[in-house]
């Protein structure tokens, strides 16, 4: 509204312009951040702090007694039902040729089993991580969402590869709606995508997110067997995605499921791995056991290249390309080198060859029974 004062300094203009324009949204953004949280509450089944996905065992002590007298009065947590098992994450992915790309995403909202718990999870394409995608630097990317009738939650994605606003999450999709945008790639890289619906950690944290890789116009270099690992946590509660205690870490979603189901690769091979760490707040220190990295390149882009690496830090939503060489046969595993994250789950194994121990190695009964584990 017009002003009835004589005329302001630049000063008072400006205290006018943040008190009449910019107050009034900072309110309504604050109301609709709590809104959203109280409906991420509510989709979670008003679960209480102390409701876990999955019954946790009865404290004991040695002579497998019950510690305590809440042992004895506490009620046992809701037990969720699965929708469905998470299946393998097939970690192998291969160069794609140059021109437009079409990429289609669902949303949903389900309780999946993955290993052995069950988790409320919303994520893309039934899968947690999303799809990996590949495109070239300079192809036009037409990216389609959909979000599930039966979701309770708008959705939305954000590519980081864009030059969008919000990323391409400015396109908000209601439950049964669908949107669509483009954007063009305009550098190489490994690149995050995710929900960009508020709260955003929740979404993350609740599994929607995936990688991109760019492809430099003349490709990566020398041809060699490519995988895909993203590093994420999972977590039982809301509270526990607010408070960042994660219940389990994983590489592809499925904590451990590379040394159940170690990667194969020929005795004195090479290979390159595109990683990214998907947070939604843990760091990563990648590194793989027995091996050096001879070239990795930061958030993917070749322009970031540095050699002789042994452990690459990677920040929440950042990414690195890595190539190494496994001499010889034997077993090869990968972890974040922050152990305590390794012992929740994110830890896996490459296997040269007919992957038994090589000259050096502790003698196991198992891949993974080698002090990585």
């Amino acid at each position: 509204m017009p002003s009835n004062d004589p005329i302001l300094s630049p000063d008072r203009r400006q205290r006018r312009v943040d008190f009449d324009v910019l107050a009034p949204l900072t309110v309504v953004g604050v109301l609709l951040s709590i809104a959203a949280v109280a409906i991420v509450v509510l989709t979670m089944g008003g679960r209480s702090d102390n409701s876990a996905i999955t019954p946790a065992a009865a404290a004991t002590d040695t002579a497998g007694m019950k510690i305590g007298a809440a042992a004895e009065s506490a009620p046992a947590p809701a037990k969720l039902t699965a929708d469905y098992t998470m299946p393998a994450f097939d970690p192998v992915t291969r160069p794609v040729a140059a021109g437009p790309k079409t990429f289609n995403l669902t949303a949903t909202e389900r309780n999946v089993k993955v290993g052995t718990k069950v988790y409320t999870m919303w994520i893309f394409n039934k899968t947690v991580p999303g799809p990996v995608m590949r495109a070239v630097v300079g192809d036009e990317i037409t990216v389609n969402i959909t979000n599930a009738s039966d979701s309770r939650m708008p959705h939305s994605v954000d590519f980081h590869a864009s030059r969008l606003t919000l990323g391409g999450g400015r396109v908000q999709v209601a439950p049964g709606k669908s949107g669509t945008f483009t954007f063009t790639a305009d550098y190489p890289g490994v690149f995050m995508y995710h929900c960009a619906t508020t709260p955003v950690l929740h979404h993350i944290g609740m599994g929607m997110y995936g990688m991109l890789i760019v492809q430099p116009k003349a490709g990566f270099g020398a041809a060699m067997p490519e995988y895909a690992i993203t590093q994420s946590e999972l977590y039982a509660t809301p509270t526990a995605i607010n408070d960042n205690k994660p219940d389990s870490m994983a590489f592809n979603g499925i904590p451990n499921q590379y040394v159940e189901h170690p990667i194969k690769v020929p005795a004195d091979s090479h290979a390159r791995v595109f990683v990214l760490n998907a947070g939604p707040s843990e760091q990563s220190s990648f590194h793989v056991v027995g091996t050096i990295f001879d070239r990795a390149l930061a958030d993917g882009n070749p322009r970031n290249a540095t050699y002789g690496r042994q452990a690459i830090g990677i920040p929440t939503s950042g990414s690195t390309v890595v190539e190494m060489a496994f001499v010889g046969e034997g077993q090869f595993p990968f972890v974040t080198h922050q152990f305590n994250l390794a012992a929740k789950g994110a830890v896996g194994m490459f296997l040269a060859g007919d992957g038994k121990p090589g000259p050096g190695a502790i003698p196991a009964a198992k891949a993974g029974d080698n002090g990585h584990h």
